[in-house]
């Protein structure tokens, strides 16, 4: 018998679908053919390392992160073979620290360095106090998403004769509305209203209510207003929003959102701030001389944390966005609102969007107390022939070969290729986090990667480059910012793997297949600079715009159903199946949830869920990032999680 028949038959075979192990390759087959034919699929073996001296506290069942001396104990006694697998942990310390205070930073610069790596030695006082801050962050970021679902929604109008439907549609659809946003987890914190008009209709133009908890209240006062005035083309837009502004917005709300109806600018077509062009009459053509700056009324939209959202029923107001979006800081999607009736749709859509946003940019992690980088935005693609070809690496990580290698905690195998690049010198958006920048990567066809290649023997993949805002604490330590990103998206590659492969030989095949968005890190060096600019690199898709559907964040919060047409239902149900299939599989060990993302049709025809940027709670280990909660996150989703036919069909349990 060779030595890979003696090693296979010391290792259990196990069924693919209900995960019963056999001791002999017989058994299975018995299985697959007789006792239980609807499971007939390939054998697949399961690989069994378990770490030695492990004690009790370390088992799976555990709530609680490994402590230094378990973590420590784990690694000792880690399997060593010819390939040597080593522990994820000084990857995800690095990281905690990459992204951590000013406590972490300055421990970690006072320890050690190794005299033959030149790298610092990880000891169990900076494992220990990694572990602790995780243990505070994680409660502080529960509690930040658990408010993020207390919505507050002022909804700020032109109240003049052309919006009487818009009027009536806003009044006819609060209580769905409110409706929508309760079964989706949130709760609204608070309804206000504000109507403007324009100073031809007398000094006090504005109808306000402010903050309340009570849709009658909200349906009464809406109803009581009536639509008319206006006298030129503009209106006071600047005036109304700056009533929303400084409303008393509560505290208590997380996510907060001025939701905008107009068809008509504000005043000014001269000067600074051009708000239309000279086709209509202006009395104000310089702007109302009482107006307040442009800049402050957004500085102080910023400052509290507002969401703006615009609800676009003709193009009047393009010129206007445009303007908004310069002192917003960021891009501003109009929302197609040219039927009264699409209301509801609209703000629903605001609050998906918000309720995202704003717990990823409020987590520790954010730009607050940050040095952060100088840019200015250009959201025009650049003339790449003008454009220098700068030689720089990029890093993946390779798949799991198993599920055992994730849950042992083995650190991925690193690949880098060599390439040349180009990128846009200044970003074209601008999230929370990240700045966007246009880009291509020419792979070099020969095999002497250092040769100067014609473009036409290069691979060219068009991307986009995301770059972290704030600038690193320690710059050595700048790549693992953009590593621990990248370990997430690719264990919830492998995962989304497996689940198609067992989903597909169920009863309730959806056909569509789920896979992640596979995220790379890019490493520069420019001219005689000794330290690297790193940056993530994603595939950049052309023509076809896509809206990205936030399903789940990683919290309690679920898409309502009833928002989605029956396609957008059934990748929702397979969406959160994933999620429960996750934790599952991996015996409780993680679940990947926070999922949002497009559905497309691959090269195959097939349709394909593609999702991004998803957050992995682990109970067991710190790692994957600041968005991991542990078991506050994972017995949020179950506490709300109701199986749907594919849970049932891959035969999924909930959690004792």
């Amino acid at each position: 018998m060779s030595l890979m028949m003696i090693m296979a038959s010391r290792r259990p075979f196990e069924c693919s679908v209900c995960r019963e192990k056999f001791q002999e390759k017989s058994g299975l087959v018995t299985h697959l053919h007789k006792t239980s034919p609807s499971c007939k699929t390939t054998p697949k073996k399961l690989d069994v390392v378990k770490p030695k001296n492990m004690s009790a506290k370390g088992q799976f069942g555990s709530e609680t992160l490994l402590d230094a001396a378990l973590v420590a104990a784990m690694e000792a006694g880690m399997e060593r073979k010819s390939k040597v697998k080593k522990s994820g942990l000084e990857s995800s310390i690095l990281s905690a620290i990459a992204d951590g205070d000013d406590e972490l930073v300055n421990a970690y610069l006072k320890m050690a360095l190794n005299p033959v790596t030149g790298t610092r030695v990880i000891n169990e006082k900076i494992i220990n106090s990694v572990t602790r801050k995780a243990n505070i962050n994680m409660d502080r970021v529960a509690d930040i998403i658990s408010r993020t679902q207390n919505i507050c929604i002022c909804f700020l109008l032109d109240t003049t004769g052309s919006m009487s439907k818009y009027i009536s549609g806003v009044k006819e659809q609060i209580a769905e509305i409110v409706r929508l946003v309760q079964i989706s987890g949130c709760e609204i914190e608070g309804l206000a209203f504000i109507g403007y008009k324009d100073w031809c209709d007398g000094e006090n133009h504005f109808e306000t209510l402010s903050f309340t908890k009570s849709v009658s209240i909200f349906k009464d006062f809406v109803a009581s207003i009536c639509a008319k005035g206006g006298g030129d083309f503009p209106e006071d837009v600047i005036g109304g929003l700056n009533k929303a502004v400084t409303l008393p917005w509560p505290q208590s709300s997380g996510t907060r959102i001025i939701f905008h109806l107009a068809d008509a600018p504000p005043h000014g077509k001269h000067g600074k701030h051009k708000f239309h062009d000279s086709r209509h009459r202006d009395d104000y053509p310089n702007g109302h001389p009482r107006d307040r700056p442009i800049q402050d009324i957004f500085l102080e939209m910023r400052t509290k944390k507002l969401n703006y959202y615009f609800g676009r029923i003709n193009d009047e107001c393009d010129m206007m966005i445009s303007v908004f979006e310069k002192y917003y800081g960021q891009r501003i999607e109009p929302m197609d609102s040219t039927k009264a009736q699409t209301i509801c749709s609209s703000v629903m859509e605001s609050v998906m969007r918000s309720v995202s946003v704003t717990h990823r940019t409020d987590i520790p992690s954010s730009l607050a107390n940050k040095t952060v980088r100088k840019f200015t935005m250009d959201e025009k693609e650049p003339n790449w022939l003008r454009l220098p070809r700068e030689n720089g690496t990029v890093l993946t990580l390779e798949l799991p070969e198993t599920i055992q290698e994730i849950t042992s905690f083995m650190k991925l195998q690193e690949k880098i290729k060599k390439l040349r690049l180009q990128i846009a010198p200044d970003p074209f958006d601008k999230g929370s986090i990240r700045l966007a920048y246009y880009g291509k990567i020419y792979y070099p066809v020969s095999k002497d990667e250092n040769s100067s290649t014609s473009a036409s023997a290069d691979i060219v993949d068009d991307v986009v480059f995301k770059e972290i805002i704030s600038l690193p604490k320690v710059e050595e330590l700048d790549r693992q910012r953009y590593v621990t990103d990248l370990e997430v998206q690719t264990v919830a590659a492998k995962l989304a793997i497996e689940f198609n492969g067992r989903l597909v030989r169920t009863t309730q095949n959806p056909n569509i297949k789920t896979k992640f968005l596979m995220t790379k890190v890019v490493r520069i060096f420019k001219g005689e600079d000794r330290i690297p600019r790193y940056l993530a690199s994603e595939q950049r898709f052309r023509g076809k715009s896509f809206t990205l559907v936030k399903y789940t964040n990683n919290m309690d919060f679920v898409l309502d159903p009833k928002t989605l047409d029956e396609n957008g239902q059934k990748r929702l149900e397979v969406a959160i199946a994933f999620s429960h299939f996750t934790h599952d599989v991996t015996e409780g060990y993680l679940l990947v949830c926070d999922l949002q993302g497009v559905s497309s049709i691959d090269e195959k025809g097939k349709e394909t869920l593609l999702l991004t940027d998803p957050a992995i709670h682990c109970s067991k280990h710190l790692r994957f990032g600041k968005t991991n909660l542990s078991s506050i996150g994972i017995n949020a989703f179950f506490k709300k999680h109701v199986c749907n036919k594919y849970c049932q069909a891959l035969g999924l349990k909930m959690p004792s």
